[in-house]
């Protein structure tokens, strides 16, 4: 079921009003409003802390200044997170914005940086690229080609970030996607040396160890043996690329985990040994060996799902012994879309009669509280299960039923008027 935002935005302002707070409201251009629901901004004048709703990543984001008490905030975050936030299934992100008070313009700022990064320009030595709050200056180590397209994107010496104090920070690795990613962070309030910024840094830690994993299988003739590890380190390369491009999302990188497996690493080891094991990728074992058991996971959900979902497609009707009932469901709070989703699945697992559904639906449910799988998508395929269910008669229930019919007749009719008939 979609979000209704609208919603959600007026919810907000009641309880920034109920707390007392003077709320200036903005729209999703960062246009000030007086329609609380059209908000999606709103900016405290007396606290000085802004309250987003990011329709885009389903959370409310709280930003507070310098100036402001981190205790209160902490309070405002509690009360939203399990009001609001809970009612719509969205999370809540709280966070200082960069060591100084958050003004009106400041809105604008953030409102702005939801745009990606402006036009790259600059001179024969020089490129910068700008969002409002911060920018991102490109030294290359050659003079750059105007007339040569992408020209500005190569040869690169180093990368600084400049926010809106001019402060200015080299990032440590020739990583121009992460290096962007970082500028829009520290557009928004944050710092490379925050939780968000660090994140941002390791991801680009990580590149360059695969890359140098990606590089010694190939140089050492490895592909045939070594394939599986080649497949985790190219998948784990492409979600990075895919966390550091496009809009900036604190979330997504937040939900970026990936645990080191220190078992069978002897199994590993052996598999990107030619001659003599090179110990300059040792220490990146733990880490592969996590990869590769992690993907191997995700394959195992993607055909657990595709199978459930070829069941689905082709039964007429799905057996159970009792017709699910959505309407006590529909009208519960969850925690978050995977527990709603795992509970939707709890009411139709017990009833369900065909065991090859019944086997498939368990082994996904897994996997959602695994969180391997889209819990939307679940939701929708557990919903087609039920609109399919057609419940089985038993001989019990035939007698009941007939029975039934009887007493209903001796009810309308008397004895001797059914006999005569």
């Amino acid at each position: 079921m979609a979000i209704d935002f609208n919603t959600v935005a007026d919810r907000v302002f009641d309880q920034l009003k109920g707390f007392g707070h003077s709320i200036t409201i903005f729209d999703e251009s960062g246009k000030q409003t007086v329609n609380a629901a059209e908000g999606r901004y709103f900016y405290s004048t007396d606290q000085k802390f802004t309250v987003e709703i990011n329709e885009d990543e389903n959370v409310i984001k709280i930003k507070y200044g310098e100036g402001t008490d981190p205790a209160r905030m902490q309070k405002l975050q509690s009360t939203i997170r399990n009001g609001i936030a809970k009612k719509f299934i969205l999370g809540v992100d709280l966070r200082p914005y960069t060591g100084k008070d958050i003004e009106p313009k400041d809105v604008e700022n953030m409102v702005k940086v939801q745009e990606s990064l402006g036009p790259v320009a600059g001179s024969v030595k020089t490129s910068y690229q700008q969002t409002e709050g911060a920018r991102l200056i490109i030294r290359h180590s050659k003079p750059v080609n105007e007339e040569v397209r992408g020209s500005r994107s190569r040869n690169i010496h180093a990368l600084f970030i400049e926010n809106a104090q001019g402060e200015r920070f080299r990032y440590p690795h020739i990583h121009l996607a992460a290096a962007r990613t970082m500028t829009q962070h520290v557009a928004e309030g944050g710092t490379p040396y925050d939780e968000v910024g660090q994140k941002i840094i390791s991801l680009s830690e990580e590149r360059s160890q695969l890359l140098q994993v990606a590089k010694y299988i190939k140089s050492n003739g490895l592909n045939e043996q070594a394939s599986d590890v080649q497949f985790a380190v190219g998948q784990r390369l492409g979600d990075i690329k895919g966390l550091l491009s496009g809009r900036f999302s604190s979330e997504r990188l937040a939900k970026d985990v990936h645990e080191a497996d220190e078992t069978n690493l002897e199994a590993l080891q052996e598999k990107l040994t030619k001659n003599v094991f090179d110990e300059s990728i040792g220490t990146l074992l733990p880490k592969l060996n996590g990869y590769m058991k992690s993907y191997q996971a995700q394959m195992e959900a993607t055909k657990a799902f595709d199978s459930l979902k070829q069941q689905v497609e082709e039964a007429t009707t799905i057996a159970v012994s009792a017709i699910p009932d959505l309407d006590f469901s529909s009208v519960v709070v969850y925690e978050s879309p995977t527990v709603n989703t795992t509970e939707l699945i709890n009411m139709v697992l017990p009833v369900l009669e065909d065991e090859a559904v019944k086997t498939a639906l368990t082994a996904v449910s897994e996997h959602v509280a695994e969180g391997r799988l889209d819990p939307a998508a679940v939701e929708n395929l557990t919903r087609g299960i039920i609109g399919k269910c057609s419940r089985q008669t038993t001989m019990e229930d035939s007698r009941f039923e007939i029975g039934a019919m009887f007493e209903g007749a001796l009810r309308k009719f008397s004895v001797e008027e059914i006999l005569k008939s």
